[in-house]
């Protein structure tokens, strides 16, 4: 975390703190109410979007869309507004979220599992959709997570308020690969922006970059061998070209994705952590987080922000199918009994000592 000039201010209601990260059109921060010392962020924008005729006014019709309330797997916007003059600073404030961001906690080696991220992102799109809102901007950035440990969907709706100021000063050039590759130019992002966006996040927890929309999309076991064939199918559907051919919803693609094969033990997926980079929101120095465990590179990819390699949080530990977790137990038994024979055999005529 970094101090700058508003750490250790009082805005408005607010007591700003230490800045967690920065996004290309504004810098989070940690923050307590006044009133009660309850923890916040504080979203604080560029002069530019500040200044910008308007901007105020969509950011509070659009983020504090009271059908957002609620929605589980959402942060909750709790206050909007604007202070000074003739130099306004817009701010948003939303819940507290203690651990910190999905892009640091992917450097800390802290981030929750790729099929738990998955889900609670996929509960949360699928609850937004059901209310006719759209996030629009689904990427390791706007990823949080909260004190227990469960990842937190932030930033409702706050790309598309930036993007009627600028269209493109929402999208670093590694983020671009979260949307699909029918909406390289700028577009107002739709349902089916969520869907890809949600798979773009999940092929990179697992493989360590985003998907390249302007190539032919590698499956994912061809980058990190032992993933398996249907984790390969969920994602080549859910981010094939054709958008007609990709899931409808968010859960859809979740559902594919867990119906996993036959996998690996679990020191085997240890042993598989590739490496990744951030791919927004640079990480800010000072911080109190414990430095990335040594990398064990199997893919990695160049970060040209400067904030290094990340290890990679791996997908969670392929569960053995019932049937070959009996037929293990019955061939062990079988093993068990033959030495035992062989032992007494040995025995008995005084081949070895009692």
């Amino acid at each position: 975390m970094q101090v700058d000039e508003v750490s250790g201010a009082a805005l408005s209601r607010y007591r700003v703190g230490t800045r967690l990260q920065s996004l290309p059109y504004a810098t989070i921060h940690r923050a307590q109410r006044l009133a009660d010392g309850e923890p916040v962020l504080v979203w604080k924008f560029g002069e530019r979007y500040s200044r910008a005729a308007g901007f105020l006014e969509a950011l509070q019709s659009l983020a504090g869309d009271d059908r957002a309330v609620g929605v589980p797997g959402v942060a909750t916007v709790l206050d909007i507004g604007a202070i000074g003059e003739p130099s306004p600073i817009v701010y948003l404030v939303t819940q507290d979220a203690a651990r910190g961001f999905l892009v640091g906690l992917l450097q800390s080696g802290g981030a929750p599992g790729v099929l738990a991220t998955a889900g609670a992102v996929a509960s949360a799109l699928d609850g937004l959709h059901l209310r006719g809102l759209v996030h629009g901007d689904v990427q390791p950035a706007t990823i949080a997570v909260d004190g227990l440990g469960r990842p937190l969907l932030v930033g409702q709706a706050v790309r598309m308020v930036v993007a009627r100021v600028d269209p493109r000063a929402g999208w670093l050039e590694l983020t671009r690969n979260f949307r699909p590759p029918e909406s390289r130019q700028p577009l107002w992002p739709d349902r089916g922006t969520d869907l890809y966006g949600l798979a773009a996040l999940t092929y990179y927890l697992l493989v360590g970059r985003p998907p390249d929309g302007a190539a032919e999309l590698t499956p994912p076991s061809q980058l990190r061998p032992g993933l398996p064939q249907s984790v390969d199918r969920a994602l080549l559907k859910a981010l094939d070209r054709d958008p007609s051919a990709r899931f409808a919803t968010a859960g859809e693609f979740v559902t594919a994705l867990r119906q996993r094969a036959v996998g690996p033990d679990r020191k085997a997926v240890a042993r598989s952590r590739p490496t990744t980079t951030s791919p927004t929101a640079r990480s800010e120095p000072g911080s109190s987080r414990p430095q990335p465990a040594q990398a064990q590179p199997q893919v990695a990819a160049q970060d040209s922000s400067g904030t290094g390699l990340i290890t990679l949080t791996p997908l969670d530990p392929y569960e053995m199918d019932s049937k070959v977790r009996r037929r293990s137990g019955v061939l062990l038994l079988l093993g068990l009994v033959v030495v035992a024979l062989v032992l007494v055999v040995l025995s008995v005529t005084g081949r070895i000592s009692p």
